[in-house]
């Protein structure tokens, strides 16, 4: 099979995985056919505004799945060998999970941001920018109570990580291209 063949298919399962509207559906479950988690607080799908509008318990449950939908095409882009796309199968399908919880096909393109999305796929990237990430982002939430400014630093750091990574050959180009480009 062709790298671009590879690339593709990885990059349409990171799509439609990252498309799972776990906080959209979890408003449907505990709230009924007719409520819309976009129509509250953020207006976004996240693990924040779930939180804010439906609770701590849904909140956690929307984080782990949100988690999972960028740490799972990137598991399968490092060890299934037909997604690995010359090593730039986890940057995609990173990439792209991250652009289907943003614009998820199946709920009208309107996601969320996509923090734990691209943290799932980051812990993949690189465990230690991941790990670098949720200290900083977690700091800064305890510090500030501002979980906006935690997400900000924490991409921030990705990108540090990123750059700083490649040159220390740590992490190879295309994974340091995902720590640059995920948070942006």
């Amino acid at each position: 099979m062709s790298i671009f063949v590879s690339l593709l298919l990885i990059a349409l399962i990171g799509y439609f995985w990252g498309s799972i509207p776990s906080g959209y559906w979890m408003g449907k479950l505990l709230k009924g056919k007719d409520f819309d988690i976009r129509n509250y607080g953020s207006h976004k799908t996240g693990a924040t505004n779930v939180r804010r509008t439906l609770g701590n318990g849904p909140a956690i449950i929307v984080l782990l799945v949100d988690l999972s939908k960028g740490l799972g095409p990137a598991l399968l882009a490092r060890y299934v060998p037909i997604f690995y796309g010359a090593g730039w199968g986890i940057a995609v399908a990173g990439l792209a999970a991250l652009i289907g919880h943003c614009y998820p096909i199946f709920i009208g393109f309107r996601g969320g941001r996509g923090v734990m999305t691209g943290a799932g796929a980051a812990l993949v990237v690189s465990p230690l920018a991941f790990l670098f990430g949720a200290i900083i982002g977690i700091g800064a939430i305890a510090t500030t109570r501002y979980v906006s400014l935690g997400s900000i630093l924490g991409g921030v750091t990705y990108i540090v990580c990123g750059i700083v990574f490649v040159f220390l050959h740590w992490v190879t180009i295309p994974e340091a291209v995902y720590l640059v480009l995920g948070p942006a």
